[in-house]
């Protein structure tokens, strides 16, 4: 990876990522300037305090990736130390089968040894991605003190990551059951790591990337580590050989940073941990790409596929120095499909338990914006400010040409169709089956312009649209978010005072948020100051949306105090749609990065909530710190995946 001195750490994807965006008809939604040539404090902070464990990469004598997972000599946190935006310092447990200890023996008669590591809360579901490459190391029996230097920093999509929560478990005894580090073309993985693999619902990727003499300026070579979670049992193991897995692509942030490396460099490794045994399994091997049909013909109803033949493992039984707390359940990933099972197997081809939902109506606001209204098989628990998880592949594929004169698009074979959006109307008593999401059209997008064809098409002059008769149904898959909603405090006790910013479509946690605040203080429950920071180049529908959000208020709730500072390049041309006791204040322009306006908020005493593009976010987090705002203190969600 490239250490260069500019902010920035990239310049340019490399020809790996490249071909696999293009193959799947996907461009990268994560611009090249979110990849950092440093730690961000954020990142160094998460590091140092919030991890049990990091997952890092390192290669082997014969270039092969293996993935490890380090942790203190206690289990606790705290084992990361980060004197620079460019250092972390480790001091971690090893044991007999850690890859990490051969490959990092010699490491005094070695130079330029590329590592990375991809740290995950396992409570949060936050992760941040680096690499770089190992600047001193050293092994005195089962410790490792390990110095990294860090080149390239990413926060990375929380998706499928299931939450857990982990505690110390310092009295291990590690134990070398299996190991095979270089498998003969007849054996086959042991039918006990087997079972372990299909038991799984994590583990995480190791790749590289070796970089061709004339790509190597812009493009280095590197290696990569990511996270692969699912329900128990995604990865498949092919009964025919008993060593190829065959992992299935979910959608994320569209990088395609593993597949592409693969694509250059065919070799991976997968590392599994046991939260509850503390037992790990450590393979690696030759790795491939399948997609369309290929893909299909292996794993049905999978477009993309990556398979992965063994060549070396090793299993360490009850290793880590942590646990899954006791008497704690794990919360799966709202956004991990059913378990496809491979061609080669007696089980269906999927579990088929995601729940039917039927698009009843449609409003449309403007030519690119419209709300949609389904109503579910069952009762739906939506919290204020959480996201539904829709697949939408029988709507688009099957429905979609019969709806609409709309060829198919060309990445319909290579798309999930699984699109993740906030709930901006929830379900409530009286109809806990319906709900309602709000999107913006994505021009180059597969989705949202067929879902605002078929409202077009059906409208009204009001833009309004009965869908019912259509029995357009797609497959509720599950509910996401994590942030709370905000409960009452009396007035006695201070109140809330909620600091809420949205850049552009960005604000839709915050309507539904705004209905759920509106309908407390309806009903005298706390006492409410609420202030939203709302930057859009569409004033008059934006307010629209607040403002009807606002109607669960009443007239005048004694309870509520709720300020919109609006900053926009366009004119408010109508009049406030907003209710008279709303406050709103008008800035021409865009939001800029000096603390002063935030300042005068008292950002430092409310509880701050962002949510928004990318630029968006950056330009706000600079503002807030520059406010005396601590960035740990902020709660975000970005709409980078």
């Amino acid at each position: 990876m490239s250490s260069s001195t500019s902010a920035q750490a990239l310049q340019d994807w490399h020809p790996g990522e490249k071909a696999v965006q293009s193959m799947m008809n996907l461009p990268s939604h994560v611009p090249l300037a979110a990849v950092v040539n440093r730690l961000p404090e954020q990142h160094r902070v998460f590091h140092t305090s919030r991890l049990y464990f990091l997952p890092v990469t390192t290669l082997d004598d014969q270039g092969r990736p293996w993935a490890s997972l380090l942790a203190a000599p206690n289990g606790d946190r705290g084992f990361i130390n980060s004197p620079s935006d460019k250092i972390l310092e480790i001091e971690a447990r090893v044991w007999d089968g850690d890859p990490i200890v051969d490959n990092l023996r010699g490491f005094t008669r070695r130079k330029n040894v590329l590592v990375s590591g991809v740290g995950v809360e396992t409570s949060t579901r936050r992760r941040n991605k680096f690499g770089g490459h190992v600047s001193d190391a050293s092994i005195r029996g089962k410790h490792l003190s390990l110095q990294l230097t860090v080149n390239q920093a990413l926060g990375n999509c929380p998706k499928y990551i299931n939450v857990r929560t982990l505690t110390p478990f310092p009295e291990t005894s590690p134990r070398l059951i299996h190991r095979n580090l270089d498998m003969s073309s007849e054996q086959r993985l042991p039918d006990d790591l087997i079972e372990f693999i299909h038991a799984a619902d994590t583990a995480y990727l190791a790749t590289s990337y070796v970089a061709r003499p004339e790509d190597a300026v812009k493009c280095p070579s590197h290696v990569g580590t990511n996270h692969r979670g699912g329900r128990p049992g995604f990865i498949r193991v092919l009964p025919t050989d008993g060593r190829t897995l065959v992992i299935p692509d979910y959608a994320g942030n569209r990088i395609m940073s593993s597949l592409g490396n693969i694509h250059v460099t065919p070799l991976a490794g997968l590392v599994f941990p046991s939260f509850t045994t503390g037992s790990i399994l450590y393979i690696t091997g030759t790795a491939e790409t399948l997609f369309g049909s290929a893909a299909q013909s292996l794993m049905p109803s999978m477009n993309v596929v990556t398979t992965i033949r063994a060549t070396g493992y090793a299993f360490v039984s009850a290793a880590l120095p942590f646990r899954q707390a006791p008497h704690t359940d794990v919360e799966p990933s709202p956004y991990s499909p059913p378990v496809h099972f491979l061609a080669e197997e007696s089980s269906p081809a999927a579990s088929g338990d995601d729940s039917p939902a039927t698009l009843v109506r449609a409003q449309i606001h403007d030519a690119t914006l419209a709300t949609y209204t389904f109503t579910a098989s069952r009762a739906v628990d939506v919290r204020p400010g959480q996201s539904v998880v829709l697949d939408l592949g029988e709507l688009v594929r099957v429905r979609a040409p019969a709806l609409l004169d709309w060829a198919h698009h060309t990445s319909t074979t290579r798309d999930d169709c699984v699109r993740t959006w906030t709930v901006t109307v929830n379900p409530t008593r009286a109809d806990p089956r319906t709900f309602s999401i709000t999107t913006r059209v994505v021009r180059t997008g597969l989705v949202t312009p067929l879902l605002y064809g078929i409202a077009a098409s059906h409208a009204s002059f009001d833009g309004r649209a009965d869908l019912s008769e259509l029995e357009l149904t797609v497959k509720l898959r599950g509910i996401g978010g994590d942030i709370p909603a905000p409960e009452p405090i009396a007035a006695c006790d201070g109140g809330r005072r909620l600091l809420w910013m949205a850049g552009g479509i960005g604000v839709t946690p915050f309507l539904s948020l705004t209905r759920h605040v509106a309908g407390l203080a309806a009903r005298t429950y706390g006492l409410w100051d609420v202030v939203l920071v709302l930057s859009t180049r569409e004033p008059d529908v934006m307010l629209a949306l607040v403002a009807d959000a606002l109607q669960a208020a009443g007239a005048s709730p004694s309870g509520l105090s709720y300020a919109v500072h609006l900053f926009t390049p366009c004119a408010v041309s109508v009049p406030s749609p907003l209710p008279a006791f709303v406050a709103l204040h008008v800035h021409e322009g865009r939001l800029d990065a000096r603390g002063e306006f935030f300042e005068r908020l008292g950002a430092k005493d409310r509880e701050l909530q962002i949510c928004g593009p990318l630029p968006f976010v950056q330009t706000a987090m600079a503002a807030l710190q520059d406010a005396g705002v601590d960035a740990e203190q902020v709660k975000r969600e970005r709409f980078t995946f």
